[in-house]
């Protein structure tokens, strides 16, 4: 038994020939590389009873210096530990493990009860986690409006406030900023009122030109005056 080729989550039979290498440990060529041998891939089959499983499959380069018959003699001997203790841990327990257990005649539901309570917990994690991160987005969003009330409601009264926030005003006022007078409030401009704007020089120790960042002042104060009572509530 192995997971089918083409849908991971289905276990299906398949059939190869096998060549031993332990005690209820085999291998086979599952893929032959076209330019390098040490890049074959090969399949590890392990038989518990009468029921044989594909482990894993590897290059033939990483089971170079392995010991794969006492590698698999060791899955086999802590099989059914190995699955109650990934139960008790509460990790992800394999569709394969419990289709191995059906062959084996052993009783499955304790597996497939696991794993579907398991996926339903996943699932309400999951869905608790997208709630919060809703939630801190909206309070993110609710402080962000309050803090450009406030903003505005200083600008109005002709006090200083940040570029950040100026900018973030004009967006929200759907007032477009010109590239250019975008790039001059990001980098130059520390904070600004209506009249005065404080700012940094160019590397080359010139003053920015603030024609445009005027021009945004004014243009913000007029938009902020004719409905800041109306939409910032």
């Amino acid at each position: 038994m192995c997971y089918s080729r083409s849908n991971p989550n289905q276990v299906v039979w398949h059939y190869a020939e096998l060549g031993k290498v332990g005690e209820g440990v085999y291998t086979y060529l599952q893929q032959k590389d076209q330019y390098r041998e040490e890049d074959d891939m090969i399949a590890i089959v392990l038989q518990l009873e009468d029921v044989f499983f594909e482990y894993g499959t590897y290059s033939r380069r990483f089971l170079a210096d392995k010991d794969v018959a006492a590698a698999g003699a060791e899955v086999l001997k802590n099989f059914h530990r190995t699955i109650e203790q990934t139960m008790q841990e509460g990790r992800h327990l394999q569709l394969l493990l419990v289709r191995i257990y059906e062959e084996l005649g052993l009783d499955a539901a304790p597996l497939i009860r696991y794993r579907e309570e398991r996926q339903l917990r996943l699932q309400r994690e999951d869905e608790e986690r997208k709630r919060r991160k809703e939630q801190q987005r909206r309070q993110a969003e609710e402080q962000q409006r309050e803090q450009l009330r406030l903003a505005g409601t200083r600008f109005l009264a002709g006090e200083y406030i940040s570029s950040e926030n100026f900018i973030g005003l004009c967006k929200f006022k759907r007032i477009p900023i010109p590239l250019r007078t975008h790039g001059t409030l990001s980098r130059s401009v520390i904070e600004l009122s209506r009249d005065s704007i404080c700012h940094s020089h160019t590397k080359s120790g010139a003053k920015p030109k603030l024609d445009g960042c005027f021009a945004m002042a004014e243009a913000l104060y007029e938009k902020l005056s004719e409905t800041m009572d109306a939409t910032m509530k």
